[in-house]
């Protein structure tokens, strides 16, 4: 087998911005979170300078060492389409289980994340609860708050589905990778845009000195947050917790690996940059091929930014609802048997 056929197929050049027309009823979110955000982001290194190693030939690094996952893509269109159009697409069984809800970083801080998705899986009767991690803070504090979350669950004898977004994502997936008890009253999980393998965006920030020091100063005052949370998403730290905790293979995961470069895309600056400097297909937070869970079936879409799974989104922006991916993702996730 030749270099060309191991290279992840997600690292092929970006299609040409041509998505669907985003649907005319979604309302704009509040932004003074992403606002600030983008605007710490801003002295990310110019993508053709010489700014340091970067994280060239990182994306993907765990698909050697792990069990590839299967794509589910055509199955999402279809499942998806139907919710679209109002049909029953969660099996009967759903309404049994308890479904936790994991924010990702700066969770806390906008206005209406995840709200959209949690209230669809309650219209569809099912029963939820938001974890309450810190969303900036560092990954294994937050290990102990879901862990706590699901042993309330199983104090009462219920059945968990874990729903996590970004770090969210990799939070959920880290509790049940250190405390294999739990694993058995998980029925299943729904990573969405959660980054695996790392984040490009947390990686540079955290390796390039100036910005470094940046950050240092500036995320505990603009957030409340510790910086060293960011660094939990960098390839560095993990490649070193997947190597010492690998993601169990026997729980049912379904995981959403996105990209967009549209200039319709709240993202797009931080997509171009990743694009321009490194020729990944990203989100603007986390490249595509990160996001894929070793052993999961997958759903690859490269006409959606990180927002869009958990931030309803402008009007002629965004060309999903956060709801009906996650009432899709769950009715994928539940499509697996249960162990």
């Amino acid at each position: 087998m030749s270099q060309k056929d191991l290279a992840p197929p997600s690292l092929a050049p970006l299609p040409p911005d041509g998505e669907r027309s985003a649907p005319n009823t979604l309302r704009t979110p509040a932004t003074g979170a992403v606002a600030r955000m983008l605007r710490s982001l801003r002295g990310l290194p110019e993508a053709r300078s010489n700014s340091g190693p970067g994280c060239a030939g990182m994306a993907g690094w765990f698909k050697a060492e792990t069990a590839p996952p299967t794509d589910i893509t055509a199955r999402f269109r279809e499942v998806h389409q139907r919710v679209r159009e109002g049909e029953p697409v969660l099996p009967d069984e759903a309404k049994r289980h308890l479904y936790l809800l994991v924010k990702g970083m700066l969770g806390d801080e906008m206005p209406g994340y995840l709200e959209d998705n949690q209230r669809r899986l309650e219209k569809r009767g099912l029963e939820t609860r938001e974890v309450a991690v810190d969303t900036e803070g560092r990954l294994l504090d937050n290990v102990e708050v879901v862990r706590d979350a699901l042993l309330d669950a199983i104090h009462f004898r219920r059945t968990v589905v874990l729903v996590g977004h970004s770090k969210g994502g990799v939070e959920a997936m880290s509790t049940l990778a250190l405390h294999p008890e739990l694993r058995r009253h998980v029925r299943a999980v729904v990573a969405l845009q959660a980054p695996f393998g790392g984040s490009v965006i947390a990686n540079d920030l955290v390796t390039t000195p100036a910005l470094r020091r940046l950050l240092d100063v500036t995320f505990p005052s603009l957030f409340q947050g510790d910086a060293a949370s960011v660094e939990d998403l960098s390839y560095a730290k993990r490649m070193e917790f997947v190597r010492q905790h690998p993601y169990p293979a026997d729980i049912p995961t379904v995981a959403l690996a996105t990209s967009r470069l549209s200039r319709r895309s709240l993202m797009r600056p931080l997509c171009a940059y990743v694009h321009e400097r490194y020729g990944w297909a990203c989100d603007g937070m986390v490249n595509a091929v990160d996001a894929e869970v070793p052993g999961s079936r997958v759903v690859r879409l490269d006409d959606m930014d990180h927002a869009e799974a958990a931030l309803t989104g402008v009007p002629g922006f965004s060309n999903y609802y956060p709801s009906d991916v996650t009432e899709t993702m769950v009715a994928l996730a539940l499509d697996a048997p249960a162990r």
